[in-house]
């Protein structure tokens, strides 16, 4: 699973590969959605998609 470096939400499907420039390999590979509208689209779909105890809440 690769998260987004940007927004922090998972991304589906292709990703950008920033690998950072170190010697030791201590950091690790970063991932950012292609393009900025990906990472738009990620935050309005999981804000439209509530959560288990959100649909909890709500029948109570």
């Amino acid at each position: 699973m690769k998260r987004c470096q940007a927004c922090g939400y998972v991304i589906d499907g292709e990703a950008r590969e920033i690998v950072p420039d170190s010697g030791s390999g201590a950091r690790p590979t970063l991932y950012r959605h292609l393009k900025a509208e990906d990472c738009t689209a990620a935050k309005r779909e999981r804000i439209a998609t509530p959560s288990p105890l959100q649909r909890q809440l709500r029948r109570l």
